[in-house]
């Protein structure tokens, strides 16, 4: 049986990592002037990722900052803010440390207050 465990724990790790090596990519959008991009960018000294949705780009920017420390929630953008995609450009940042932007060689002591907010600077200019 902990053989059989242990088996289920690798896959699981093993799809994990194999997700994070994906290239970045998101399904298209219609609208007037449509914007649909997944795209690193380096913000803080590291390279993290951007989701970049709406159906007109001259809409205002919606910032979404996910639940962080740790705690992705890009996976989850087309089911919870599809609507917000209509009247706003949504920017969905997986923030350090969290989801494709938790590299093996990550310093957790990073994921301080004032680095979050000199990121959050970075990302909003």
């Amino acid at each position: 049986m902990i053989g059989r465990t242990a088996l289920l724990v690798l896959l699981a790790a093993s799809l994990g990592l194999a997700w994070k090596a994906l290239p970045g990519r998101t399904p298209a959008i219609t609208g007037p002037d449509p914007i649909a991009v997944l795209e690193p960018v380096e913000i803080g000294g590291m390279t993290q990722w951007l989701l970049i949705r709406g159906q007109d780009r001259s809409a205002p920017v919606l910032l979404w900052l996910n639940g962080g420390p740790g705690a992705a929630q890009m996976s989850l953008a087309h089911a919870t803010a599809r609507a917000l995609e209509r009247d706003f450009v949504v920017v969905h940042w997986d923030q350090r440390g969290a989801g494709k932007l938790n590299p093996r060689d990550f310093d957790p002591a990073t994921m301080t207050l004032e680095q979050f907010l000199q990121d959050a600077h970075e990302v909003t200019r």
